[in-house]
């Protein structure tokens, strides 16, 4: 339903809101159920071979990289995500629809040309700033101008005087269309984003893009979200012959100002949309003029490099002042890492994200073992010296996405997002080994330290509220410490003495074969393949691997699944197998589903298939332990 204020605006506006095309209209509704069906979505697009062929084009061109060549919509999911394939198709229909209505003095050919360098800007931006935003920046790039041609239609002469009036003034767009409609596109394209039932997420940055000020009333994602469409909008004008402001210096001062210098390096970014832009712009079927292209993104360099020192002394000493009176909020004073206050707060937004698009989280607390005999040996001040020295460590060994607090007194806490249990456990091991092995030096006394975890995660469908997640870390910590101390501990057990989890993929569809034993690689998984059964056998029979995991493909050549199955079950009765297919469940014989510990519909998604191995690492600690009380009980 479209809201009332859109259509009040529409009417007292005199806009003419546009339809989308129904395929889109389609894509829309699927996404807007709570759990979207990845297939059915496949089989919308689908239905349209001419969009097929352009998402495959784009998801097989050099702005992708991919490792294979993708043949399917499906596959593309599996590849890129859902998120992207659904943002390509909207982008696509968008840009069919729009180009069919050439009927006034517009230059359609510049506008989609801007339009794509903001979705290549604003998913560079992202990917540096909130990679997790990066698929839906692209797709808001594209999408921030989109009032522009819509005002366009709804008042061909009108903006055709708008058009002239920002050449002849040297004033921006937006200034101009305000000044001649008393609204400009920013509005048209929120109010417009909301008529196509597009959500919050991407109406509302659009409103913003244009008003710095207002971006900072907001929070959370949709600040974000408009930060980084405000950034890509200016970076846009760099590419203009003819600019109506100094985007360099605008774009130097939010960067600073929005606190992303750390982030962002301006250069470099002007670097990464002339890359993608070039490779993007034949995709779309714009012609790129490679000699006037090089010259701009120099003069830009250039630029960006040039900014007068003292301007950004100026913007350093604002934004040193505002750090400090953040930092006396939020920092604990000693450490200088986050106090208890905000860390509860970070831990609320991370649970709230990771609930509402469904990712891993973990949290590890952690505690100096002994801390007071430090205090009683050395004295308060070498105390100090400690928890400093530990904040250090900790903060180095982490990365730039993890938050870490001071917990209190000898107590730290970390917050690791987009991260499952497996992950969170090898961290926390990498971070025990590391200060355990480090004498500190004091005042010329070496003083030795060591450190419990505990550690829970999200994972697996586990929702609990913040105070609940703590309170299992905090069971965990309990448990490292009872047991000898020195150790990791997760919620529902003490972590494997190996540190990698071993899976074998068994899969007679090599690319696949490959892209998914490389990506479990990269996960941190012992990853292993096999092109078939026979093969897979020999792992354990010949090879005498140890195999923690199975993930093998349901339809596979020479010996059946249920061969394979019970073949390993007899090498190796602790190895978990977990079955794929492209087939529905309901599709597969039952017995086979029961025979095995957990079944992946096809295509899966690697975020998918980390946390089914985490799960079946669990049900086999679990498992061990309860056979080592039973031999225990038997023995006594």
């Amino acid at each position: 339903m479209v809201p009332s204020t859109v259509r009040e605006f529409a009417s007292i506006k005199a806009i003419k809101l546009p339809t989308l095309p129904g395929i889109a209209i389609k894509i829309i509704e699927v996404m807007q159920r709570e759990s979207p069906n990845r297939k059915e979505i496949a089989e919308i697009i689908s239905c349209d071979p001419s969009l097929s062929a352009k998402i495959l084009q784009t998801v097989n061109s050099p702005y992708y990289g991919l490792p294979t060549k993708i043949g399917e919509i499906n596959q593309a999911m599996a590849f890129i995500g859902l998120n992207a394939v659904k943002n390509l198709a909207l982008g696509f229909s968008l840009i069919k629809s729009f180009q069919l209505k050439k009927r006034v003095s517009f230059d359609y050919g510049q506008f989609w040309k801007d339009s794509l360098i903001g979705a290549v800007a604003a998913k560079a931006i992202a990917d540096r700033v909130n990679r997790h935003l990066a698929d839906d920046a692209f797709f808001l790039g594209l999408l921030q101008n989109i009032g522009s041609l819509i005002m366009a239609e709804s008042f061909p002469e009108k903006y055709g005087t708008v058009i002239s009036r920002m050449k002849a003034e040297s004033i921006s767009l937006h200034q101009a269309e305000y000044d001649e409609f008393g609204f400009d596109h920013s509005e048209v394209g929120e109010n417009s984003s909301k008529y196509w039932g597009l959500p919050d997420s991407i109406s509302l940055p659009i409103g913003l893009h244009h008003c710095p000020e207002r971006i900072e009333s907001t929070s959370g994602e949709i600040e974000c979200r408009g930060k980084i469409l405000c950034l890509s909008s200016l970076y846009i004008d760099i590419f203009k012959i003819k600019k109506s402001e100094d985007p360099c210096s605008l774009i130097d001062g939010l960067i600073n100002k929005y606190g992303y210098s750390e982030l962002l390096d301006k250069t470099a970014i002007v670097e990464k949309i002339g890359e993608g832009t070039k490779l993007i712009f034949p995709i779309f079927e714009i012609a790129v003029d490679e000699r006037k292209h090089i010259q701009i993104i120099e003069t830009a360099k250039n630029e960006l490099s040039k900014l007068s020192t003292s301007l950004i002394e100026q913007i350093h000493i604002q934004e040193k002042s505002l750090q400090t009176l953040k930092n006396q909020v939020v920092r604990d004073s000693m450490t200088e890492l986050y106090n208890h206050e905000h860390f509860l707060q970070l831990l609320r937004e991370e649970v709230e994200r990771a609930t509402r698009y469904k990712t891993p989280l973990s949290l590890i607390l952690a505690d100096i073992d002994h801390f007071k005999l430090v205090n009683d040996f050395y004295g308060h001040l070498a105390g100090d010296f400690v928890l400093k020295y530990i904040a250090l460590n900790l903060q180095s060994l982490s990365r730039e996405s993890d938050h870490i607090a001071r917990y209190g007194g000898e107590e730290f806490a970390i917050i690791l997002p987009s991260t499952p249990l497996d992950g969170a456990q090898l961290f926390g091991e990498r971070l025990r080994k590391a200060i355990s092995s480090t004498k500190i030096n004091y005042n010329g006394k070496s003083i030795g330290i060591t450190m419990s975890f505990g550690i829970v995660s999200l994972e697996n469908n586990l929702r609990p509220d913040v105070e609940g997640l703590i309170k299992m870390a905090d069971e965990a910590l309990y448990e490292a410490k009872n047991s000898g101390r020195n150790k990791c501990c997760c919620y529902q057990g003490i972590i494997p003495d190996h540190a990698l989890h071993s899976v074998l993929v068994i899969d007679d569809e090599e690319a696949l074969l490959i892209t998914v034993t490389k990506m479990l690689s990269r996960l941190g998984f012992d990853a292993r393949s096999a092109k078939n059964g026979q093969e897979a056998i020999d792992h354990f029979s010949i090879h005498h691997e140890r195999i923690d995991t199975v993930l093998l493909d349901i339809v596979m050549p020479g010996m059946s699944t249920k061969e394979i199955i019970k073949t390993i079950r007899k090498i190796r009765p602790e190895t978990r197998v977990l079955l794929a297919s492209g087939l529905g469940v309901d599709q597969i014989e039952k017995d086979l589903i029961k025979e095995s510990d957990g079944f992946l519909s096809k295509p899966f998604l690697m975020s998918e298939l980390s946390q089914e191995i985490a799960k079946n690492q669990k049900k086999s600690y679990l498992k061990s332990k309860i056979e080592k009380g039973k031999r225990v009980s038997t023995a006594s």
